[in-house]
């Protein structure tokens, strides 16, 4: 996959994403990236 598949598909499902460009450095870079997936219950959990 190429950077720009990779940019394209992280771009799809992130809601908040550092810039474009330093997302992009690190994706060359081929080094592994940690993500955030957090969430925020709200009312009655059932």
């Amino acid at each position: 996959m190429t950077t720009e598949e990779k940019l394209n598909l992280i771009s799809q499902v992130g809601e908040e994403i550092i810039t474009q460009q330093e997302l992009r450095s690190l994706l060359e870079k081929e080094k592994d990236l940690i993500a955030y997936d957090g969430f925020e219950p709200s009312g009655q959990i059932h």
